[in-house]
């Protein structure tokens, strides 16, 4: 991909998310408050990993006969695996592993981890996946009740802030009659991580039930608090307008939501605290940027999310989604289709390429094949937080192992500068991380 293209589709893909800070949160829900321990299991074992991987690459430079690229791409790798090998906790760096396996009769994860929820990470896009969920089990509540016939390919209107306002209902981007409709929106945010399409998401769902269906599905660590790139308050954020289901039969009109919990937050206040100065306004201010009352979920809870939707009869913590096959199979599309792939909406692939929102796809495709991968994932990048969240496996062998991993790559301390180390360190070392957990899971040279 030419590099200023990829530059620039990096950059629509970090905008940055403009909300304002709640001043205090209390807790009306003690049992959402308390998420799940960190994993600890075998936490030396993926760090033992990439010092295997920094010595290989240090030895095959001793070699003579390297080509100038080789070599220049070797070295590289080495310097990118001291960097983070040697300052993890400065880059917050997270690596969690979750391997199918079989015990006592049942489908389970082998869970491996270094640093996974030692800290806190801005988790950026990745909430899109559980916007996507939760929006079609509301779909199916409303199927049970007042809405029998709705689909994912039912017209939505939203309102505005009342009644006789503005009301967003068409998408020129949909080629089935340029409609909004869930289907649509789910593709939209997961192919290609649009924020307004998870925005609607987030408004379909309403903050309340967004949180409290997470949290029924065993991931305690959740709180989705805010929309994506649109600057509003905390109440602004709780609220959501209403949504108009075009039937068949008529429409209907779901009545506009305010959410009232406020559950404590996981993390202390001070280690919500992160850089050394931010932009505001253009003005640069002194001193780091509080991430109390950011969205944030810990990286294994992601990890199990996929987990639940790519194998459900895996037996986790909490209740299984209440997806239907038609739903699995809509989401794993969109997660695994590349932009360039796709039919409705469509993408023009020289602007957004394979590799667009898959960090972890290069790394990956060096020990399995391209023909042979399978490749579910969602990405996120903000605030010099880069992360991937994927199932990655081999077509042909029928083994695969989910992978999800954060890295802070912003060397200069300043948050919403737009001077982030993606290119040069977070997204080679994704790839890096891919290829070096392929080889010691899947097997392969």
């Amino acid at each position: 991909m030419n590099r200023l293209l990829r530059r620039a589709a990096r950059a629509a893909l970090a905008l940055s998310v403009l909300t304002l800070t709640a001043p205090s949160l209390r807790s009306q829900d003690a049992g959402a408050a308390a998420p799940h321990a960190p994993a600890r299991a075998e936490a030396n074992e993926i760090e033992g990993w990439l010092e295997r991987a920094r010595a290989a690459a240090r030895a095959a430079l001793k070699s003579d006969e390297l080509a100038p690229q080789r070599r220049a791409e070797l070295e590289a790798r080495v310097a990118r695996l001291d960097q983070v090998l040697s300052n993890p906790l400065e880059l917050r760096v997270q690596v969690a592993i979750g391997i199918p396996v079989e015990r006592d009769g049942k489908r389970t994860l082998l869970r491996k981890s270094w640093r996974a929820d030692a800290e806190y990470f801005y988790p950026a896009s990745t909430i899109k996946l559980l916007g996507a969920v939760v929006a079609l089990e509301r779909m199916h509540e409303l199927q049970a009740g007042e809405a029998p016939q709705l689909t994912v390919d039912t017209p939505l209107a939203f309102w505005g802030e009342r009644r006789g306002g503005p009301i967003l209902a068409t998408d020129p981007d949909n080629l089935d009659g340029g409609t909004l409709t869930l289907r649509h929106l789910i593709r939209e945010a997961l192919i290609v991580s649009d924020n307004d399409a998870f925005n609607r998401l987030y408004e379909f769902c309403g903050q309340d039930r967004l949180n409290e269906h997470l949290w029924r599905a065993g991931l305690r660590s959740a709180r989705i608090q805010h929309r994506l790139s649109v600057r509003m308050s905390i109440a602004d954020n709780r609220r959501t307008p209403a949504v108009e289901l075009r039937l068949a039969e008529g429409p209907l009109t779901l009545p506009e939501e305010f959410g009232t919990l406020a559950p404590a937050p996981v993390w202390e206040r001070d280690a919500l605290l992160i850089g050394k100065a931010r932009l505001e306004a253009g003005e640069r201010v002194e001193g780091p940027m509080s991430f109390l009352g950011k969205n944030g979920v810990h990286l294994v809870d992601l990890q199990s999310a996929l987990a639940r939707i790519v194998e459900p009869e895996l037996r986790l913590e909490g209740e299984p989604f209440a997806l239907r096959p038609e739903d699995r199979a809509l989401l794993l599309d969109a997660l695994s289709t590349f932009p360039g792939d796709s039919r409705n909406p469509t993408w023009d692939r020289t602007k957004f390429a394979d590799d667009y929102a898959k960090f972890f796809l290069d790394g990956a495709a060096r020990v399995v094949a391209r023909e042979r991968l399978v490749l579910y994932n969602k990405v996120g990048l903000a605030y010099g937080f880069a992360l991937d969240n994927a199932y990655i496996g081999d077509r042909t062998s029928g083994r695969g192992f989910f992978l999800a991993a954060t890295i802070y790559a912003n060397s200069d301390g300043t948050i919403d500068d737009g001077e982030y180390d993606y290119e040069t360190l977070a997204i080679p070392f994704l790839n890096d991380l891919a290829e070096i957990c392929a080889r010691e899971v899947l097997g392969g040279s």
